[in-house]
């Protein structure tokens, strides 16, 4: 079968045959990959900063973010059935399981020995056929399909405002997203719906694609900050420099989430608010399954409009420029399999 992903042997990207995988437990199920979608993280893997291959291979197929088809069931698997449209999650337990894998909690896993499919030691999605256990799928609704590329990403943002929203007292009502990705967007849809003001701010003009998405679904877009400090402050960038910049915008009792700096950064870190504004920060990333579920609640809710304009589809082939290229102007490039 085609499969896009990367040789670790020559540090290249590249498309190749891989064999297709077949049913080898009853509570698996296998799939036809209808889409991939691409994101930051398969541009790092790319650029070999991180992830690694399968043991004792040299190959890593490429994509975690996956809509599938349900092709074959074992004969345990009583949840899903032929013709169903389904995502993957990414994140595996580690082996023997930390206290937070035993609980079902692989998201939260303290030992570090997890493994990702497309990311770290598991083949990926941006492949012909995949095949995965029954438990690491999330059905969706047919008339959820056509945006259902957004659910893993739109999870782990459920995680990260869940959570804020908990560690939040009493009751916030601001909101202040950093970055007008997929993240942030997504970000901004989930912290409205549950009823905050919301603003974005990213570097992008007012009549750029992505600051008029966000205008689009009812969002302030800001792209200037004024002195303006917000309850709850989610950073969505990839900038360190940003990351530093979220701490000092959060009010008394804020929390910060940070979704988005990959790197270290110097800077002031604003410690004597933290303690006399009784302010919290806190990174997440991944999700849990309840995050999953509640991410497909949520993109039924959310303005199909703005769903749609989130998504440009491109070819298989195309692989080189969304991986290596530029970003393009559209949040979420995907490709079509």
């Amino acid at each position: 079968m085609r499969a896009v992903g990367l040789d670790y042997e020559h540090r290249q990207l590249l498309a190749f045959e891989s064999a297709a995988p077949r049913l080898e437990r009853d509570d698996q199920v296998l799939l036809r990959v209808s889409e991939v979608g691409v994101c930051g993280t398969d541009r790092a893997l790319a650029s070999f900063e991180f992830g690694y291959p399968p043991e004792g291979e040299s190959h890593l197929i490429l994509g975690h973010e996956a809509v599938c088809e349900v092709v074959e069931t074992g004969r345990a698997v009583t949840s899903l059935r032929r013709g169903d449209v389904v995502v993957p999650s990414v994140r595996r337990a580690c082996s023997p399981p930390c206290p937070s894998c035993a609980r079902g909690r692989r998201d939260l896993c303290v030992s570090g020995a997890y493994r990702e499919r497309g990311i770290f030691g598991l083949h990926g999605y941006f492949a012909e056929y995949a095949v995965d256990m029954a438990s690491d799928l999330t059905r969706v609704p047919p008339e959820l399909a056509g945006c259902a590329v957004l659910i893993e990403p739109l999870s782990v943002v459920e995680k990260a405002v869940e959570t804020a929203l908990r560690y939040h007292e009493p009751s916030p009502e601001t909101a202040l997203v950093l970055g007008a990705g997929t993240i942030g967007i997504l970000s901004a849809l989930v912290l409205q719906a549950r009823g905050l003001s919301v603003l974005v701010h990213s570097l992008e003009a007012p009549d750029h694609p992505r600051a008029r998405l966000v205008a689009s679904a009812g969002v302030q877009y800001v792209p200037r900050l004024s002195d303006e400090r917000s309850d709850i402050v989610i950073e969505a960038t990839g900038s360190p420099v940003a990351a530093l910049e979220a701490l000092k915008r959060m009010a008394p009792l804020g929390v910060c989430c940070i979704l988005g700096s990959p790197l270290d950064a110097e800077g002031v870190v604003p410690f004597r608010n933290l303690f006399e504004k009784n302010q919290t920060v806190f990174g997440s990333v991944n999700a849990s399954p309840s995050s999953f579920a509640l991410a497909v609640e949520d993109l039924g809710r959310f303005d199909p409009n703005v769903l749609a304009g989130m998504i440009r589809r491109t070819r298989f082939s195309d692989f080189d420029e969304t991986i290596l290229g530029p970003q393009p102007s559209i949040p979420k490039t995907v490709h079509v399999l």
